[in-house]
């Protein structure tokens, strides 16, 4: 199949099992995309705000796609509602590493070397599971790095344009 681009996972809000993978195996004028390992011949084209006329394997569709929250949607397709929540493939890597349980004293590390982008936290503040920490770049793809439990920043190691190797100590939370 080649060399894919990019990895998402998205999950239907309403059917929690529902765990499909997206990949973007060519970018382009038309897109190539495996969902689940099917590949798709995919264009779009901007409508306005929210709409997008999708051309699946030769097929239109006119879809509005909304932000409900962090890494949700709305989409309405055909008068059908649909909520979805994406997920990075680095992301899910990370919450798997993390475990869904964490509690007490996390150290949070680098789950790939990169260089550091944008640092959204600093020593003292209050975050919540999921809170945005920091931008990790790797590989030209930028990495949101979240907060695996509530708590409080104790330490925090990293700072804007700084490099950062696989399992370095990017902060503290308690």
């Amino acid at each position: 199949m080649g060399t894919t681009l990019a990895t998402y996972y998205a999950k239907l809000q309403d059917m929690p099992d529902s765990e499909y993978k997206v990949e973007i195996l060519e970018d382009g004028p038309i897109k190539k995309i495996a969902v689940n390992g099917k590949v798709y011949e995919v264009d779009y084209n901007m409508g306005g705000d929210s709409i997008h006329s999708i051309i699946i394997d030769h097929h239109s569709h006119g879809v509005q796609i909304s932000p409900s929250s962090n890494n949700s949607y709305t989409i309405m397709n055909k008068g059908e509602f649909y909520q979805i929540e994406l997920q990075g493939e680095m992301e899910k890597i990370h919450n798997a590493r993390s475990g869904a349980e964490a509690v007490g004293r996390q150290v949070v590390q680098a789950p790939m070397p990169g260089v550091i982008l944008k640092t959204y936290v600093k020593k003292g503040d209050s975050v919540k599971r999921g809170d945005p920490l920091c931008v990790l770049v790797a590989m030209k793809m930028e990495n949101e790095i979240r907060a695996v439990t509530d708590g409080v920043v104790k330490e925090v190691f990293i700072e804007d344009n700084m490099k950062v190797g696989l399992n370095d100590r990017i902060m503290v939370i308690e």
